[in-house]
């Protein structure tokens, strides 16, 4: 029987040498929330200053989840977008400078978001009219 690391065990790559990581950000209304759930998702060590500089710093560094494409899913960014746009904003800008900066080191670094829930959660209810 293989042992099942603890969830705060950062994954090793896939066989193409790639990490998937999905953020959810349903809920996520603040700055403070988001950040933390960047760190938490992408594994960032106790260094992390839980501010812009240190976010752009871990998506820039990334050595304790070494791959040679990362792909990282923001999901559900609806209410953060709603509450807090130029927040979202920001993140979306520092995702793109990593991926600027990872594109220069060889190493391929997407980002999408997705409004829609994962395949393994029940979509919301509908709306009522």
């Amino acid at each position: 029987m293989t042992a099942t690391p603890p969830p705060d065990t950062p994954r090793a790559p896939d066989a193409d040498g790639s990490i998937d990581v999905r953020i959810d950000l349903s809920a996520c209304t603040d700055k403070a929330t988001l950040l933390a759930r960047f760190a938490t998702a992408l594994h960032f060590p106790a260094w992390f200053g839980h501010n812009w500089d240190a976010l752009s710093d871990c998506l820039t560094d990334l050595s304790w989840l070494p791959a040679q494409h990362y792909r990282i899913e923001l999901s559900q960014p609806q209410t953060l977008r709603a509450g807090a746009p130029e927040t979202l904003d920001t993140a979306l800008d520092i995702l793109a400078e990593a991926a600027e900066f990872w594109a220069g080191e060889g190493v391929v670094f997407e980002f999408v978001l997705s409004e829609t829930p994962p395949a393994d959660e029940p979509a919301p209810p509908a709306s009522p009219r």
